[in-house]
C-alpha cells in the first residue's frame, strides 16, 4: 500500500509537469491510476490464485499424517501377536509413538481452529 501511495504521488508530479491544460493534466492523471489499479487487481487475483493452489496441496502432503499413525499401529498390532525387538521396554519406539500422537492431535486441533477463525470448514 506504501508502494501505491509513492507512485501515486510520483505519477502527479509527473502529470503537473506536463504543458497541458488543468483539464487534461486531471484527466491523464485519472486514466494512469486507473490502470494502475487495474493491475494491483490483476496482481492480486493471481497471487490469490498461486496462495490457493499452494493450500491445495497433493494427496501425500494432506496424508502423512494419517499414514504414519497407520504404520504405529501396526506395528503395535503385530507386536501383540509375535515378539518384536522395536517393542520392547527399552526401546525409543514408544518415545515416538508419544511424539506422533501428540504432534497428530496438536496439529489436527491447530488445523481445525485455523479453519474455524477464517470461516471455512474444518
Amino acid at each position: 500500500m506504501k508502494l501505491l501511495s509513492g507512485l501515486v504521488g510520483e505519477i502527479t508530479s509527473v502529470v503537473n509537469t506536463l504543458s497541458v491544460s488543468s483539464k487534461e493534466k486531471k484527466q491523464i492523471e485519472a486514466s494512469l491510476l486507473g490502470a494502475i489499479a487495474r493491475q494491483e487487481e490483476a496482481l492480486n487475483q493471481s497471487q490469490a490464485a498461486i496462495i490457493g493452489a499452494e493450500a491445495q496441496g497433493n494427496w501425500l502432503q494432506r496424508s502423512w499424517r494419517p499414514m504414519i499413525m497407520l504404520v504405529f499401529a501396526t506395528i503395535v498390532l503385530i507386536g501383540t501377536f509375535f515378539d518384536l525387538p522395536i517393542l520392547s521396554d527399552t526401546s525409543r519406539f514408544w518415545d515416538l509413538l508419544e511424539i506422533g500422537i501428540g504432534g497428530y492431535v496438536i496439529g489436527r486441533s491447530a488445523e481445525k481452529i485455523t479453519g474455524r477463525l477464517k470461516g471455512g470448514k474444518s
